[in-house]
Parts: structure tokens; C-alpha cells; sequence
């Protein structure tokens, strides 16, 4: 017997059979189990439909509606998990600020506070950065609660105006306690009086900071 193809396409109808198969196949299955799931029944589909003449192009069409979902599928992946990264630094920067907390409450503080935030301050912040006692979130590396206290203590008699250091900036410790989520820095700062280890580590920060005027 002589093996025969039927037609690619039906007369009534005017197109190919193979590939309308394949085509209503991959949407179903793109549409109810994914790419993995669209390109088992095209393969299975190839062999059901190979006694179309055009069998193996309709296969190919199928491979292509696959490979293309699965592009778009990939692409939408990776623009949620961009979003992801946006808004997780959007956070950490501070961006979505709370409201002024309470005075005597020390929840944890998103943004710079306004005394830690004008020209002056965001240059020594950058400065201290570039030498590694802070970090891109304006929080110590590996300085001790006492060590902290002291960069805090300098970096406010930088920052204070001469009206400031008159009324000797009481509550100088505060912004340090919102940014930083601590408590006591003032008695932080008492033990360092003490500490060689302290009067070092200011004469550093003395020295690093020179220059800003």
C-alpha cells in the first residue's frame, strides 16, 4: 500500500489543520499549566498529526508560540523581582518617611533626622562612608555602643552653631538615638571618657573631619 498525507488544509475551510491544532493546543495549555505543560502535548501532538503534509511545520509554529511565552513569562519575572529591588531600596533610603515620633519613644527612624540632613551634615556623612565607620544606610560598622557615642559627639560639635554649643546641645543625643534605634547614648559616651581605646578613635575622626568647615 502507498503511504499517503492528507492535505494541509481543509478545501471548505482554507487552513492548515495541522497548525490549527497545534495552535489551539499551545493556547489551551499555555493558559492551563504553563510552557513546560504546552510543550509535552505539542510533542505528543507531532506524532498523532504526522500524516499531514505540513505536520512538521505546524510542529515548528507550536515550538515558536512556546518559546515566545516563555520569554514574555521570563520578562515579567524579571520586572517583578526589579520592582522588588526598587522598592526595597526606596525603604531603606528612607523615601517613605513616618511621622515625628515622640519624644520619648525610640522606634526606629527611616529617614535622616533634620539635624543630620543639611548640606553640612550629608558632606561629613559622605566623608565618614568613603573611610568605613558608616555605612549607605548612616549606620556604625563595627563600632562599639561607647566608640559610637563618641563619633556622635564629634560629628554634633561639627554640626552645632555657635548658639548650640552655648546652651550646651542638650539634647545633642537625640537624632543619634532615633537614627541609630538606641537608648543612653549620653552614659555611652560618660564610659568613653575613660576608654584609650576612645581618645583614639577621636582623634581619628578629629583628623578626618579637619577640613570641613
Amino acid at each position: 500500500m502507498t503511504n499517503q498525507q492528507l492535505p494541509r488544509a481543509s478545501p471548505q475551510e482554507g487552513f492548515s489543520i495541522a497548525r490549527k491544532v497545534m495552535a489551539d493546543a499551545v493556547a489551551f495549555y499555555l493558559a492551563n499549566g504553563g510552557p513546560s505543560v504546552a510543550r509535552e502535548h505539542v510533542e505528543r501532538l507531532a506524532n498523532e498529526l504526522k500524516f499531514y503534509a505540513d505536520s512538521n511545520d505546524a510542529y515548528l509554529n507550536a515550538l515558536a508560540l512556546i518559546a515566545q511565552a516563555e520569554k514574555e513569562e521570563q520578562q515579567r519575572a524579571e520586572d517583578r523581582a526589579q520592582q522588588q529591588q526598587r522598592d526595597l531600596m526606596l525603604t531603606m533610603m528612607g523615601v517613605i518617611k513616618s511621622g515625628s515620633p515622640h519624644k520619648d519613644s525610640v522606634p526606629s527612624y527611616n529617614g535622616l533626622p533634620p539635624k543630620l540632613s543639611t548640606p553640612k551634615a550629608m558632606l561629613v556623612w559622605q566623608r565618614l562612608q568613603q573611610s568605613g565607620y558608616i555605612d549607605d544606610h548612616y549606620q556604625p560598622v563595627n563600632l562599639s555602643r561607647t566608640l559610637s557615642a563618641v563619633l556622635a559627639d564629634e560629628m554634633m560639635m561639627l554640626l552645632s552653631n555657635e548658639n548650640d554649643k552655648l546652651m550646651g546641645i542638650d539634647d545633642k543625643w537625640r537624632p543619634f538615638e532615633l537614627l541609630w534605634n538606641r537608648n543612653n547614648m549620653r552614659a555611652d559616651h560618660y564610659r568613653s571618657l575613660n576608654q584609650q581605646k576612645a581618645d583614639r578613635f577621636r582623634t581619628e575622626i578629629q583628623t578626618l573631619l579637619a577640613d570641613i568647615p
